[in-house]
């Protein structure tokens, strides 16, 4: 399978590469700026340039042939609609004019209950809000949302656990390898709540 990754250059974006490339994917990673911030393409991985601000044919055209998109893209603070929310819905209106039906979003733990959401932060929820609503109502697509608990640098450990709570936490790595999980699992048009646990990924999806 060919999967199409936005968000390559991203803290989980550069996990998520690896864990496809150590799983025998082909990849079709999006960028930015590839000259600047992707490795050399190889004949496992192509680098292309990703345009969340372009316009949706664009970003049709570089997925084209792929099998499934992983969206893990993220202004961090800095272009919250135009990237994590709008960027979003180009994503999907693109994979659904490419001809792609899969579509795993990575978004973040009770985006969808605004009671829940951390004040400090409440400008990232109204995006990844709205972002997941639109995955779920305004599209045929085959999606999986992973809302993971706070996000760590630490040692993978390969396991999760589902409906966790704000003291919990989860490795970007974990975090890398259920969206990578996510493609091909029995989980379809769901959303999942993810924190490190005890059960192992692939037998968790």
């Amino acid at each position: 399978m060919k999967i199409f990754v936005i968000g390559a250059h991203g803290q989980v974006g550069q996990h998520v590469i690896d864990t496809l490339l150590e799983n025998d994917y082909q990849v079709v990673a999006g960028y930015r700026d590839p000259a600047t911030q992707a490795p050399e393409s190889s004949s496992e991985m192509q680098a292309v340039t990703c345009d969340l601000t372009g316009s949706i044919e664009g970003l049709a055209r570089v997925m084209q042939g792929c099998d499934a998109v992983i969206f893990a893209a993220g202004s961090r603070g800095k272009a919250l609609l135009a990237v994590d929310l709008d960027g979003a819905v180009k994503a999907m209106e693109a994979a659904q004019l490419a001809g792609i039906s899969r579509f795993i979003q990575l978004s973040t733990l009770n985006a969808g209950d605004r009671k829940l959401w951390p004040a400090s932060l409440n400008d990232y929820y109204i995006a990844k809000y709205y972002a997941d609503e639109w995955l779920m109502h305004h599209t045929t697509l085959d999606y999986v949302i992973v809302q993971p608990t706070t996000l760590t640098n630490d040692a993978p450990t390969g396991q999760i656990k589902f409906d966790p709570t704000w003291e919990d936490t989860i490795t970007r790595q974990d975090v890398a390898t259920v969206l990578v999980e996510a493609i091909e699992s029995d989980q379809h048009r769901t959303t999942i709540k993810i924190a490190n646990g005890n059960l192992p990924i692939a037998q968790a999806l």
